[in-house]
């Protein structure tokens, strides 16, 4: 695979995260403001945790590196994708 389809499966990937991470967070505001306006706070507040505690720690599987197939940590956390891929060493952006 050259560099090039790398970059481009990548901007791929990293498009496809930003749209879940923004579906997630509407998901659980909306949930949490539901739950409010339908007075079961106390209720919705274990499966509103475990939906948010999925989406934290599997998240980041949707945007592994398609050379390596392992998810690129950067020094910037979640919402800033790494240029390059930590495994690899291969130019992501």
């Amino acid at each position: 695979m050259d560099a090039q389809e790398v970059k481009e499966r990548f901007a791929k990937k990293a498009t496809r995260f930003y749209i879940v991470n923004f579906i997630m967070a509407l998901i659980i505001g909306v949930g949490l403001y539901q739950a409010k306006a339908l007075g079961i706070y106390k209720e919705a507040f274990v499966p509103i945790i475990a939906l948010f505690l999925l989406w934290i720690f599997n998240i980041d599987k949707l945007y592994r590196c398609p050379a390596c197939g392992k998810v690129p940590r950067g020094k910037e956390g979640l919402i800033y994708l790494p240029k390059n891929c930590t495994a690899c060493d291969v130019e992501l952006r």
